[in-house]
């Protein structure tokens, strides 16, 4: 039984939830909680995961666990890694994937508090479901994160849970200020 370091059990750890991650994400991740990280020391860690059969290649960049390896990869989900990196100061302290509407949920540190964030993937057309799915929803639970194709998607959508839209615009996320209490 090989024994795995502690950035390799915080990768794993986020992965079991994800269940695919690029390898500039692991290293936005183990450097997100210690900045002495080096993306040379990430790939080591991923090597050493591979050979021991905690993680595979899904693709040059893209890693999964070992039996997702057939499985295609979710695109989706390594956008809502993508802005759960973006809103992470320090660390993930608590991840999970759903349940719908959600994508991603995640509780992370921030330099002076803690942020729970929830990332709901909004395909054309979906606009008014995902309203009506989060009628009722807790206000204070979580802050959402609506990921759209298009911005012009913003005004269909209608909460008063706390929310921010996001759009990839030029090789990063753009974020837009929504409404809902404590936004």
């Amino acid at each position: 039984m090989f024994v795995t370091t502690p950035e390799q059990g915080y990768i794993l750890s986020i992965l079991q939830e994800t269940k695919f991650m690029r390898k500039d994400q692991v290293f936005k991740l183990l450097n997100s909680v210690d900045s002495r990280i080096t993306a040379g020391y990430t790939d080591r860690c991923l090597g050493q995961m591979r050979h021991i059969r905690k993680i595979t290649w899904r693709t040059d960049d893209v890693i999964c666990l070992p039996d997702l390896y057939k499985e295609p990869k979710d695109d989706e989900m390594l956008a809502a890694i993508d802005i759960m990196l973006d809103l992470t100061d320090f660390k993930i302290l608590v991840v999970s994937a759903g349940p719908a509407p959600y994508k991603l949920c995640f509780l992370t540190e921030q330099s002076a508090s803690l942020g729970s964030y929830a990332v709901i993937i909004v395909a054309p057309g979906s606009e008014e479901m995902i309203t009506a799915s989060l009628h009722g929803a807790d206000p204070e639970s979580r802050t959402i994160i609506f990921l759209l194709p298009e911005i012009l998607q913003k005004n269909n959508i209608e909460t008063a849970l706390p929310h921010f839209f996001a759009v990839y615009d030029g090789g990063k996320y753009r974020y837009f200020k929504g409404g809902g209490r404590g936004a």
